[in-house]
C-alpha cells in the first residue's frame, strides 16, 4: 500500500474517532469554540496582573484566585448550581446521605433565642444528656445569646473528634449546664415516626430522599401493616428532597407498572421517562400526602407522580418549587462541581419550577407551629400538656395538617367500609 495512501487513512481514522468523541462528551466541543479560546485567554491575562501587581501580594495566589472565579461563576448561573472546594464537596455528600459530623442536634429559632428542637439518638448529646428544648446560652466559653442561628451552627461545626463545650438554659428546671461534647460523624435514618395515628391510619414522615430512603420507606410500611394499617399518611412536609432515582423507586411502590412518574428533560431537548416497572413489594391502600412550602425537588416529585396518576391525596401548602435537576460532578483534586443539567416535568406535563405542587386540600400552618410541634414531640411523652404549658410558657399546638389528613382518611376507609 502507497504510504501516503496509508497516512490520508489514519489521518482520517483519527479524525473520525475525535469527531465520535467530541459528540459523546459534549464538554469537549469547547476546545474548537474560538471563544472558548479567547475567553481563557483573557482571564489568564487578568489572573497574571492581579497576582503581579495587587498591593496586598500576600493576599492573592493563583489557586485561590480560580477558586474564588469558578465559584462567582458557577453560582451566577442560579440558586442551585455551585463550585466546592474540596471541604466542601465532601460535607455535601455527605448531607446528601444524611450523614454529619456534629454533636446530634437540630436547632431552630423561636422567640429570638437559640433553641435545641432535636435530640438525635446517634450523636453525643443524646448520650450527654442534652434535652430538646433546652436553649443554647454558651459555646467554648463565648456567651451566644443574641447571636444569629447560622452563627451559632458554624461554632458548633467542627472536625470529628474534637470537643465543643455547649451552655444551655435548661426552661424545665431554670438551670444552667455546661456539656463537653465530641463531635463525631452522625448518619441519620430518612424515615422516622412510624406509627398508627389512629387504629386504622399508619403514619410515617420521610425526611430526605438517599439511597436507602425506598428500602427504609418499605420496611417502615411492612411494620405499620403488622399493626392493622389501613390507611397511610406520607409525610413529606420540610423535606429538602434528594436523589431523583430514590423517589422514582419510592413512587413504584404505590404505583402500576407503565404509569408515568416523571420526565426529565435536557438543554439538548432530549426527554428521558421514567415509567413505573414493576416491583415486588407494593402498597396498595389508600394514601394522602402532606407537603408544604419546604417540600422541595424529589418530594416534589413523589407527591406530583402520585397526585396526577390518581393515587394520593395531596395536603397541606403549596410545595417549594424547585423543578430542576442538578448533575454532581467530581474532580481529581477533591473539589466537585453541582450543575443544573435538566428540568422535570410531572407526569400531567406540568413544570413546576419557580411555581410548586399545589395540593388537592389547603390546610395551612404557621411557621412558629412547625418549630412548636417538633419541640413538643419529645416533651409530651414525658409530661402532661399543663406541666408543658407552665415549663415552656406555651400550650401544646395541634398539627393541624395532619388532622385534616387523619380525618379524610379516616372518613374513606369508613366509607370503603360501607360500600363493602
Amino acid at each position: 500500500m502507497d504510504k501516503r495512501y496509508l497516512r490520508w487513512l489514519l489521518l482520517v481514522a483519527l479524525l473520525s474517532i475525535l469527531a465520535a468523541q467530541f459528540d459523546a462528551r459534549p464538554e469537549l466541543r469547547a476546545f474548537l469554540s474560538r471563544d472558548y479560546w479567547q475567553s481563557l485567554m483573557r482571564y489568564g491575562k487578568v489572573l497574571r496582573i492581579v497576582e503581579s501587581e495587587y498591593v496586598h501580594a500576600d493576599d492573592v495566589n493563583f489557586h485561590d484566585l480560580t477558586d474564588i472565579a469558578l465559584r462567582e461563576a458557577v453560582r451566577s448561573l442560579d440558586a442551585y448550581s455551585d463550585y466546592m472546594k474540596a471541604a466542601e464537596y465532601e460535607e455535601f455528600n455527605m448531607a446528601a446521605n444524611q450523614e454529619y459530623v456534629g454533636v446530634g442536634i437540630e436547632i431552630s429559632e423561636f422567640s429570638g433565642r437559640v433553641i435545641i428542637s432535636q435530640v438525635f439518638e446517634q450523636g453525643s448529646a443524646e448520650n450527654a444528656g442534652v434535652l430538646s428544648g433546652d436553649l443554647i446560652v454558651g459555646i467554648d466559653g463565648s456567651d451566644m445569646r443574641g447571636e444569629s442561628l447560622t452563627e451559632v451552627v458554624e461554632r458548633i461545626r467542627g472536625e470529628p473528634g474534637t470537643i465543643v463545650v455547649l451552655d444551655i438554659e435548661r426552661p424545665i428546671t431554670g438551670e444552667l449546664i455546661s456539656f463537653d461534647l465530641e463531635r463525631v460523624a452522625i448518619a441519620l435514618d430518612s424515615v422516622v415516626d412510624v406509627e398508627m395515628k389512629t387504629g386504622n391510619v399508619g403514619y410515617l414522615k420521610v425526611r430526605q430522599f438517599i439511597d436507602a430512603t425506598d428500602e427504609e420507606m418499605l420496611a417502615a410500611i411492612e411494620t405499620l401493616n403488622e399493626q392493622g394499617m389501613k390507611g397511610l399518611i406520607l409525610d413529606l412536609r420540610s423535606n429538602p428532597g434528594g436523589r431523583l432515582d430514590t423517589a422514582a423507586r419510592m413512587a413504584e411502590i404505590f404505583l402500576e407498572e407503565g404509569q408515568t412518574i416523571l420526565t426529565v428533560q435536557s438543554r439538548r431537548g432530549v426527554d428521558d421517562v421514567f415509567h413505573a416497572r414493576e416491583t415486588e413489594h407494593t402498597y396498595t391502600g389508600p394514601i394522602i400526602v402532606l407537603i408544604d412550602g419546604g417540600s422541595a425537588s424529589a418530594s416534589e416529585i413523589l407527591a406530583g407522580a402520585l397526585r396526577d396518576n390518581k393515587r394520593a391525596l395531596l395536603v397541606g401548602e403549596k410545595s417549594f418549587g424547585k423543578g430542576s435537576v442538578q448533575s454532581v460532578i467530581g474532580f481529581h483534586g477533591g473539589d466537585g462541581l453541582k450543575l443544573t443539567s435538566a428540568r422535570y416535568l410531572l407526569p400531567s406535563g406540568e413544570a413546576i419550577n419557580g411555581t410548586g405542587v399545589s395540593p388537592d386540600i389547603t390546610a395551612e400552618m404557621a411557621a412558629d407551629d412547625s418549630i412548636l410541634l417538633i419541640l413538643q414531640k419529645h416533651h409530651l411523652r414525658q409530661m402532661s400538656e399543663d406541666v408543658f404549658a407552665r415549663t415552656f410558657g406555651f400550650a401544646p399546638v395541634e398539627d393541624s395538617q395532619l388532622k385534616v389528613a387523619t380525618e379524610i382518611l379516616e372518613a374513606k376507609l369508613l366509607a370503603d367500609t360501607d360500600t363493602l
